[in-house]
C-alpha cells in the first residue's frame, strides 16, 4: 500500500512539474497525451505494486487469432 501511494504522489509531481511548462507553451494536445499516459502508467503501476492481475496484450492477440489460424490450418490440409 506504501508502494502505491509513492508511485501517485510522484506521479502528481510529475504532473505538477510539467504541465505548467506545457500550459505556458500552449500545448493543450501534448497536456491531454501526457495527462492521459500518465494516468495509465500510474495505474498499471499501482495495479502492479498491489499485486494485481494485469493480463498481458498478447493474451489478447492469441485470443484474436487462435480461431483465424486454426481456421487457415483447417483450409490448407
Amino acid at each position: 500500500m506504501v508502494l502505491a501511494v509513492a508511485i501517485f504522489i510522484i506521479s502528481v509531481i510529475l504532473a505538477f512539474f510539467y504541465i505548467p511548462k506545457l500550459k505556458k507553451q500552449q500545448e493543450t494536445k501534448t497536456i491531454v497525451v501526457f495527462s492521459v499516459l500518465l494516468l495509465i502508467g500510474t495505474a498499471l503501476n499501482i495495479g502492479i505494486a498491489l499485486k494485481v492481475h494485469i493480463p498481458s496484450p498478447m493474451d489478447l492477440i492469441t485470443f484474436i487469432f487462435a480461431p483465424i489460424r486454426d481456421y487457415i490450418v483447417a483450409i490448407t490440409k
